[in-house]
């Protein structure tokens, strides 16, 4: 049974959430590893610079990849969090981990060329001195392409994550969550699908990005449906800080009522 398992490990609560695993499994030190190599995929292109030249081109990309290990080391440590709080090691949970790292390790290289366009080429329409002269960064026609990539991409680190936590959700009862545990259950399902609707969001910038821009009809439709983007982001967010703000009050709430023998354990 779950809950035996759970009772031979050593105690601990964080944030008011049990801890049901505080060894490293087989599964993460494997994840670990993949987390890894998908960090030294973001510099194995980079040599020792051999001049001050070439060090300054070096740091030039630090803040882009500043912010893709950002990113990775936030997926890593999301999964970190899960495994802690829940434990589990079943089939299912084993294979939505390898599709996890299957789609880190696909999505760090257009992450990394996403951040490093907007970064140090200034957007999508910025150009770079190639062998044949001042080339675009992107081609135009490749725009939508690579936006359905992304979006695609982040989408789905997310949906394995949604699938992670209505897996455990399902085994509250195994499990032996308490009223906290499975209500904070809750509030990371809602989480996920907010980073889910983020990611489709490119798709439809995507679509945006492919229409035709010949006609002024067609001109506002693109800007309408851009401007209609942005307005469905905007009601995302505030969507997830109303649900953060009545989270933060009920956990509060709920710590009021619990004997301070309980928070202790």
């Amino acid at each position: 049974m779950l809950r035996d398992q759970f009772i031979t490990h050593h105690k601990a609560v964080v944030d008011g959430f049990r801890w049901r695993s505080r060894e490293i499994a087989r599964i993460e030190g494997f994840s670990d590893a993949c987390f890894g190599f998908a960090v030294t995929l973001l510099i194995i292109s980079l040599e020792v610079p051999r001049t001050s030249t070439e060090l300054f081109e070096v740091m030039h990309g630090f803040v882009a990849f500043l912010a893709t290990f950002w990113m990775l080391a936030s997926i890593w440590y999301a999964q970190f969090l899960y495994f802690r709080r829940y434990g589990l090691e079943d089939r299912i949970t084993v294979i939505l981990n390898l599709v996890l790292i299957f789609t880190v390790l696909f999505f760090v290289y257009p992450l990394k060329f996403l951040f490093t366009t907007m970064i140090e080429h200034g957007g999508f329409g910025g150009t770079l001195a190639g062998a044949h002269g001042v080339e675009k960064v992107i081609l135009p026609q490749h725009k939508p392409l690579l936006l359905i990539i992304f979006g695609l991409g982040f989408a789905a680190v997310f949906v394995v994550f949604l699938l992670l936590y209505v897996h455990a959700y399902r085994k509250r009862e195994a499990l032996g969550l308490n009223e906290l545990e499975v209500f904070e259950t809750r509030h990371s399902i809602r989480a996920q699908i907010f980073a889910i609707g983020t990611g489709l969001t490119y798709l439809v910038l995507a679509g945006v990005e492919a229409l035709p821009r010949t006609t002024p009809g067609e001109k506002l439709l693109a800007r309408s449906l851009a401007v209609g983007s942005l307005i469905v982001v905007l009601a995302l967010v505030g969507w997830i800080l109303t649900v953060r703000r009545k989270r933060a009050a009920w956990v509060k709430e709920w710590h009021a009522r619990q004997p301070e023998t309980m928070l202790g354990e």
